[in-house]
């Protein structure tokens, strides 16, 4: 999505550009050197210019935006309703419309206020917190709490906040507390003399400490929040006023979103989190440094940073994005690293830094042996590239070296699996869609006031021509959408599962550092803006915007309520609708008729199936019952209904009759340079990798553990095994 500038009209792109770079000059021309605010005043100017010259659908400096952006920070600020009261708020609704004045103004009046009063709050909600939890609760009157924010309204004042925090506080107590008590009474029905029984009084005692535990490092947390943080979420707040997508990236925030389109980092390759203030090991990469080294393990917390020769950097009590800028560098560059080990010894650990592949990013193929009629199977979590030129991956690249391992290896058909897919190249989903068509049209974009632009398929070969089903659901967005709809626009595939998210807008980066005066250069940086510059339409003509891709052939999904879309979002663009592009309908297209009655037919006897419908009204019961009994017999009554519940759909997640996974221990004998061969007995459907990934298992144990991982997945999916017998009824 972002690479649109590629595709776009250079002279109304540049023309574009020349205006934010004049008037991004001129802004901050009028601002005088070392003011005190200057930075911040230059920040929230360049972004505004550069979204009310580039945006879709850019919005005036009104009551409209005053009114969103008064709504959405607050929003932000205090979700949950447990920090500002009404006084509060009526202080700040003075701000309700004159906040569109303030930017245009380049002041932050509001801005200063609700983060005046945040503070005050946080401290004095830290000791209502303490003093709380120093005492037992009682579990035995009939309290509730309302746990959806929604329908929560604003505490009248400090009392009523306090006793709020107290119901909370109480639920919390509440959830460990019944989880303990469930652990116990277990150990006791098995006599398992491992577990020591406590008094209820004492359960109770450790559910607050535990509780007090976790709010203090919560408040902690808040104590580390600068005025860069509070500043990039205020930022961030009024540009999403515009739509969700269009976003205010912090310099940090930049490059991990480089990092997640690309799939790669430069690095140690080690998966970190913060345990109680400590920055701890929680997994190591394949293949990477920290796991080459065999002197790093899970667990393990990092207390000092250094870089190369350098003096190390106490990283104890320092937020977690802080100690990974540290942590993190240029490939061949080293790391020493202070380690706490499990045993409590102390260790340093010299790292030399290197490129890591995110391996769950990349797509992953596998053969579905169905009683010896192969399905090819392909997951591609996202469409990552590389958007500085320098990596060495792309999703179209690695697709289609699958394609041609998985022809190799004798498919009669191929699943492409976009679920959960939520997006990324634009260039890559062009090339993608061509590997499975000539030549023709994919999507059309069009700009704010333009021309629909054309982005098409020119390479005439067919990597793949055979039977193709894709797989999308809820959560399948913006480039996965693109996707699924040039396909079922050229009835090219059958497109199986649910609705999709529905994004179907194009963003570009917006640099603000690229645009500040000479004299406001040390102020740099600014960070970036993430614009919604255009639209993208079906080469049908319609719109994937807020009503997403609907599939040819609809599978039930117990997540369906749960599903937050594009249209449940703040803020989105409406749908609308283009001329259609001239293109030509696959010949070979299936016969959609036939194949939607065959998977309803089989879906409405498929145990799992009957299940999943059961769970998706449960989920969506669940949903709309947010109000929680604080008496321990009611809660512990309602969760074990929920229990009992969940136990009915426990098979839906079991392994499916009739399946049997190829691990590598069962991969024991291997063709040269050819797919595993697999020893089973009859009507067995056997799933197991191929090629390159077959290779990789055979000389790295982690990847090994990792690919067996991936494939026993697929033993449990109910959609897979439905779109792999509609396959085998394409003609």
């Amino acid at each position: 999505m972002y690479r649109l500038i590629q595709f776009m009209n250079r002279t109304r792109i540049s023309l574009y550009l020349a205006l934010v770079l004049t008037a991004g000059l001129l802004l901050c021309a009028v601002l005088r050197p070392n003011s005190g605010d200057d930075k911040r005043k230059i920040t929230l100017q360049l972004m505004m210019t550069g979204l009310q010259s580039m945006h879709f659908k850019p919005l005036a400096m009104d009551d409209t935006l005053s009114e969103r952006v008064y709504t959405l920070y607050l929003k932000r600020l205090d979700y949950s309703k447990k920090f500002f009261t009404k006084d509060d708020i009526d202080q700040l609704k003075h701000f309700e419309f004159k906040i569109g004045e303030e930017i245009a103004e380049g002041t932050f009046q509001f801005y200063d206020l609700a983060n005046s009063l945040l503070s005050k709050r946080i401290g004095q909600d830290s000791m209502f917190v303490k003093e709380i939890l120093s005492k037992p609760f009682d579990f035995t009157k009939n309290e509730s709490l309302e746990t959806e924010p929604a329908k929560m309204v604003w505490a009248k004042d400090s009392n009523d906040l306090k006793e709020q925090w107290r119901k909370y506080l109480k639920y919390q107590v509440l959830i460990r507390l019944a989880d303990a008590l469930s652990i116990q009474e277990k150990a006791q029905e098995k006599k398992d003399t491992a577990v020591k029984i406590k008094t209820f009084a004492e359960l109770e005692n450790t559910a607050r400490e535990k509780v007090l535990k976790s709010n203090e490092t919560m408040f902690r947390e808040y104590a580390k929040v600068n005025d860069d943080d509070r500043l990039a979420s205020y930022l961030n707040s009024i540009a999403n006023t515009f739509d969700p997508h269009t976003e205010y990236f912090a310099p940090a925030e930049k490059k991990n979103f480089d990092i997640t389109m690309s799939g790669q980092l430069e690095g140690i390759g080690a998966q970190l989190q913060d345990k109680n203030g400590n920055i701890t090991i929680a997994k190591l990469i394949p293949g990477s440094p920290a796991l080459k080294s065999g002197e790093i393990k899970e667990g393990d917390v990092i207390i000092k940073v250094a870089q190369a020769t350098g003096d190390p950097v106490d990283v104890q009590g320092m937020r977690m994005d802080k100690a990974i800028e540290l942590i993190r560098g240029k490939k061949g560059t080293t790391v020493r690293l202070t380690m706490k080990k499990i045993d409590n010894s102390i260790k340093v650990v010299s790292l030399v830094r290197d490129v890591i592949q995110l391996q769950d990013t990349y797509a992953h193929d596998a053969v579905i042996d169905n009683d010896g009629k192969k399905i090819g199977y392909i997951r591609l979590p996202e469409f990552y590239t590389n958007f500085d030129g320098k990596g060495d991956r792309t999703c179209s690249e690695d697709v289609k070296i699958q394609l041609k391992e998985l022809q190799k290896a004798g498919v009669n058909g191929v699943v492409l699996d976009l679920r959960d897919n939520g997006g990324g190249s634009l260039q890559d989903v062009v090339k993608m869609v061509g590997l499975f068509i000539k030549t023709g049209p994919i999507v059309q974009v069009k700009g704010r006031d333009q021309h629909p632009q054309m982005l098409s398929d020119n390479d005439s070969s067919v990597v793949y021509g055979g039977p193709l089903l894709v797989l999308v659901n809820g959560y399948s967005a913006s480039a996965s959408e693109i996707f699924a709809a040039a396909i079922q626009d050229y009835k090219r595939g059958i497109i199986m599962g649910s609705t999709t998210y529905g994004k179907g807008t194009v963003q570009q980066i917006f640099n603000l550092d690229d645009y500040v005066a000479p004299a406001y250069a040390s102020y740099k940086p600014l960070g970036s803006v993430k614009i919604t510059v255009s639209k993208f339409y079906r080469i049908d003509g319609g719109s994937t915007q807020r009503d997403g891709v609907t599939p040819d052939i609809a599978l039930p999904d117990a997540y369906e309520s749960l599903y937050e879309k594009e249209k449940d979002s703040e803020y989105p663009i409406n749908w609308d609708k283009i001329s259609p592009a001239n293109y030509h309908e696959w010949t070979k297209a299936p016969d959609m008729n036939t194949l939607r009655n065959e998977s309803d037919k089989m879906v409405s006897q498929d145990s799992a199936f009957i299940l999943i419908k059961q769970e998706e009204k449960e989920f969506k019961k669940q949903k709309e019952n947010t109000v929680y009994s604080l008496n321990i017999d009611e809660y512990r009554k309602r969760e074990k209904e929920h229990i009992d519940e969940d136990k009915k759909f426990e098979a839906i997640n079991k392994v499916r009759a009739g399946v049997l996974v190829s691990d590598a221990k069962q991969q024991s004998q291997y063709n040269e340079g050819k797919e595993p061969i697999l020893s089973s007995g009859s009507n067995m459907m056997m799933i197991y990798a191929t090629g390159d990934e077959a290779q990789k298992m055979k000389t790295d144990s982690a990847e090994a553990k990792s690919e067996e991982q991936r494939l026993k997945l697929l033993t449990k999916d109910a959609g897979l095994y439905i779109a792999i017998h509609v396959l085998d009824n394409v003609k």
